[in-house]
């Protein structure tokens, strides 16, 4: 696929991509690219996009409207309250981001996203930079604000690079960019012009052609910051049409005998262009002076904007039109009639560019080692002619130096092109072997910036950005996702306004990276999505993390890390109830992560009890619940969420309400089966043979049955007895004493009234009596049932499995071996405590036979003590039987 491309004269800049053409065959709708974001931006003598003239702009700027300004004034007020202005607006970027992300989901809309990405960065730096603008000067609150302002600024020439580079790269996958020299020159007539053969050379050279890509995209952050910090220029000092008009006037009034100050002895005699040079002993006006450094920075900052066009027009507006000409002597040499010899009109087209370009570059570098010319007319010749000693010194920034590095290798391997395939007509000047020893390549570019005595440009380097970006230019993916999953190791103090944006972007460079079919390290791309929804958790963007999770690729990571995400809200925000538990895990399903399992692992991360659980022999004990037993409890509500979880939440209540019985926490227990539905039971059957046909449960579901129902039994036992116990001794009615009058010390006899309120009295004590009696019977019986309950539990017994289906020794069968150590002898002494409480000793013989039982064997779980005790209990009633003349 051929690129058309640009007509461009740039030395530096000779020919690049077409940015108006199809670009990547991966990106067919991509409507514009990244460089036409900025309708400022242009490439040297390229003069395709419309601009405005300096005098367009500046009226645009100097044009107020009185409504907008009451208006931002407003806004500024508002925005002044907020504890770092801009900031919860920028975070919006997180929730735009993810649109976008679903939105281009196709493979080939991969730059229409990179485009978006970009351009909603874009959005919040204007609105950061107005917020700085219109704020009074130095505010206490606009240092943070100007920190994420420049930070956004980055994140969104990352994408512009991004978007930029890789778009060619992506192309030159389709291409043979191998191909040697010859086969790149073949074919090509001898008369083919400089411009047509740089152009061919940008076709086939994919180094030279995406190194003028990261020029451009230096040019356009450098446009960018110019039209933001630097506006007031040389352009906007005077109307000047006729250069060094201080020194011209100082030169006619002394030719008219007009003044005779001290200051216009040592000016130049002659206004030609070379005069100041060439009378070294005299100089321009001061004044002239002045304006003349202030208009060769301003030339050399538009420069290096990439705007030629307006660097020229500066010149002219100086009265200087000589220093555009200059300007133009780098151009390639393009003469079209070369290629239109058959044209049968016979017309002729003008030719373009400097068809000496050998002499003038010649004579270009020899002026930028004149040390007579300031260092910024040096620079400027140096840019123009390749000459990177010269050039640097006036790079003061890490950009500024990639910038002139590149610069330099593009016209380096540009000019050994063109002297090597052009037969020109005559000898070429030779260029000095300073030049051609200029062999630059992107790796050791970076080299020689990462070995830079100067302090802030080393500083520069280690910026996080600069170094996403570096690996970007060399197309190192691997290097530059083992190098951002290396930072989240350093620092896991994310402050709120400047770490999640980093992680943002590196979170969707790994996305974007993985969906063009770059980065071979999965495990890589997962730690920073990982990375970057926790994150998302902490800043309370919990909804947008299912996406992301999504994105890992293996199930029991996205399992993880969800659930991760849904224990950190459920720890965070107590009001997490079952709207916001059903929301998060419906987001969770519509990206297709598995919800049961995710329900699943939440319940076990929170209610982890420690690996060995405290066991409290004690069992007539009861502690008290916490606060953190009540969330372990609520915990459970996740899996209520779905009807097919109902055996996952009576596994994981039994597994809490064991910890809770070894730790005598009955009322905790009692908190847990209040949660789980009473139909939990028969749902399970329906649902089980709805889905198999089956009546018989697996194992794990029916040992949790059976589970809960001993957990249920002993409990009910347990409210029994304290049901009997208060009634039993606490509630009894008591007989009230008839008033006896004394008389002189001697009982008075009663009257019939005081006899007949006795009877009264004794009448409705008898049947509070025998009603306390009969609810004292029947809670008795109840009593001695539910507590028999637990000791005949059927089929193994209480709390041991009927069907075994885990290792014999597992943590549970551990804990359940322990609570039948402590319940089933709790149990025998409290069913000793009601029979002998009420007299029923020939029970009690009858308690000594089950628990001495080989078919219940329940001795074989009572320690020496707990049996010394249930002996003790048992010998009393034996004694009370024989006293009552029963047969034991």
């Amino acid at each position: 696929m051929k690129h058309s491309l640009e007509k461009s004269n740039l030395m530096g800049s000779f020919a690049s991509p077409n940015r108006h053409g199809n670009m990547s065959l991966m990106s067919d709708d991509l409507t514009h690219t990244i460089f036409e974001s900025d309708p400022t931006f242009t490439r040297f003598g390229a003069g395709l996009l419309p601009r405005k003239t300096l005098d367009e702009t500046r009226a645009d700027l100097t044009v107020h409207n009185i409504s907008r300004k009451k208006r931002d004034e407003e806004i500024m007020s508002i925005l002044l309250e907020e504890e770092v202005p801009g900031v919860d607006d920028v975070l919006e970027l997180f929730e735009g981001f993810l649109k976008t992300f679903q939105s281009y989901g196709a493979e080939h809309q991969v730059f229409n996203q990179c485009a978006e990405y970009e351009s909603e960065c874009g959005d919040q730096v204007a609105a950061l930079r107005k917020l700085i603008q219109m704020a009074p000067q130095g505010h206490s609150k606009l240092a943070q604000a100007q920190e994420l302002e420049q930070e956004l600024r980055l994140e969104r020439d990352t994408w512009r690079l991004v978007a930029s580079v890789y778009q060619d790269r992506l192309n030159s996958e389709f291409q043979d960019s191998e191909m040697e020299s010859e086969e790149i020159w073949s074919g090509l007539d001898d008369a083919t012009s400089e411009e047509n053969l740089v152009k061919q050379l940008y076709d086939k050279n994919a180094t030279i052609r995406q190194a003028q890509l990261v020029v451009d995209w230096l040019e356009q952050r450098a446009a960018d910051v110019y039209h933001d910090s630097h506006y007031s220029q040389v352009e906007f000092y005077g109307d000047a049409v006729a250069g060094w008009e201080n020194t011209l006037h100082a030169l006619v009034s002394k030719n008219r005998r007009l003044g005779t100050e001290n200051i216009e002895q040592n000016l130049v005699t002659q206004m030609d262009p070379d005069a100041p040079n060439r009378e070294q002993t005299r100089r321009l006006h001061p004044l002239d002076k002045e304006d003349e450094m202030r208009l060769l920075r301003s030339i050399f900052a538009r420069l290096r904007c990439g705007q030629l066009d307006e660097a020229q027009q500066l010149c002219f507006r100086a009265g200087q039109p000589f220093r555009a000409a200059i300007l133009e002597g780098w151009k390639l040499f393009h003469d079209p009639n070369m290629k239109s010899r058959t044209d049968v009109s016979n017309t002729k087209e003008s030719p373009s560019g400097n068809p000496y370009r050998d002499i003038w570059k010649s004579m270009t570098w020899k002026e930028c080692d004149n040390v007579e010319l300031s260092v910024e007319e040096r620079s400027i010749l140096a840019l123009l002619c390749g000459h990177l000693k010269a050039l640097l010194p006036v790079c003061r920034s890490w950009e500024d130096q990639l910038w002139a590095h590149l610069r330099a290798m593009i016209d380096h391997s540009v000019e050994k092109e063109l002297r090597r395939c052009v037969n020109y007509k005559r000898q070429l000047q030779v260029l000095p072997d300073e030049y051609w020893n200029q062999q630059l390549t992107v790796e050791s570019i970076f080299a020689t910036l990462a070995a830079s005595r100067d302090k802030t440009l080393l500083a520069q380097g280690r910026d996080q950005y600069r170094i996403i970006q570096r690996y970007l230019i060399m197309d190192d993916v691997d290097g530059l996702l083992e190098e951002m999953s290396s930072w989240l190791n350093k620092d896991d103090n994310w402050r709120v306004h400047l770490r999640p944006h980093m992680l943002r972007l590196m979170a969707h460079l790994a996305l974007f990276f993985r969906r063009i079919g770059r980065g071979s390290c999965d495990d890589l791309i997962g730690s920073i999505l990982e990375a970057y929804v926790l994150q998302l958790v902490n800043l309370g963007r919990t909804d947008l993390a299912a996406v992301y999770v999504g994105q890992l690729p293996l199930p029991e990571d996205q399992i993880r890390l969800y659930a991760q995400c849904l224990v950190m809200v459920e720890v965070r925000e107590e009001s997490c109830d079952d709207a916001e538990r059903r929301r998060l895990l419906s987001l969770a399903h519509q990206v297709g992560l598995d919800v049961n399992a995710i329900a699943k692992q939440v319940v076990i991360s929170l209610c982890d009890q420690g690996s060995k659980i405290q066991h409290i022999t004690d069992a007539s004990l009861q502690i008290a619940t916490s606060a953190e037993d009540e969330r372990r409890i609520r915990s459970l509500s996740w899996l209520l969420m779905d009807p097919s979880m109902r055996s996952q939440l009576l596994i994981q209540a039994n597994t809490l309400m064991r910890g809770y019985l070894l730790r005598r926490q009955i009322e905790a227990v009692k908190l847990t089966f209040q949660l789980i539905p009473s139909d939990t039971l028969s749902m399970l059957s329906e649902l089980w043979e709805s889905r198999t046909g089956l009546t018989e449960l697996p194992p794990d579901v029916e040992a949790a049955q059976r589970e809960y129902l001993c957990t249920k039994t002993y409990i009910d036992a347990l409210d029994s007895f304290q049901e009997w116990f208060t009634r039993f001794h606490h509630s009894k009615p008591k007989k009230t004493e008839s008033s006896v009058q004394q008389r002189g010390g001697v009982s008075s006899q009663l009257s019939f009234t005081e006899n007949l309120l006795k009877e009264q009295h004794l009448k409705q004590h008898q049947a509070e009596l025998v009603r306390w009696q009969a609810a004292v019977d029947s809670l008795t019986q109840s009593a001695i049932d539910k507590l028999y309950n637990v000791l005949l539990f059927p089929d193994g017994g209480w709390m041991a499995d009927s069907v075994s289906y885990e290792e014999e020794n597992s943590p549970r069968q551990q804990q359940q071996q322990l609570l039948r150590q402590t319940c089933i002898p709790h149990a025998a002494l409290l069913l000793c405590n009601v029979l002998t409480s009420t007299h029923r000793y020939s029970q009690c013989l009858e308690l000594a036979n089950v628990i001495a039982s080989e078919q219940q064997s329940l001795y074989k779980v009572c320690s020496a003590e707990q049996l010394a005790q249930l002996t003790k209990h048992l010998r009393q009633a034996f004694v009370r039987v024989l006293d009552a003349g029963e047969s034991p």
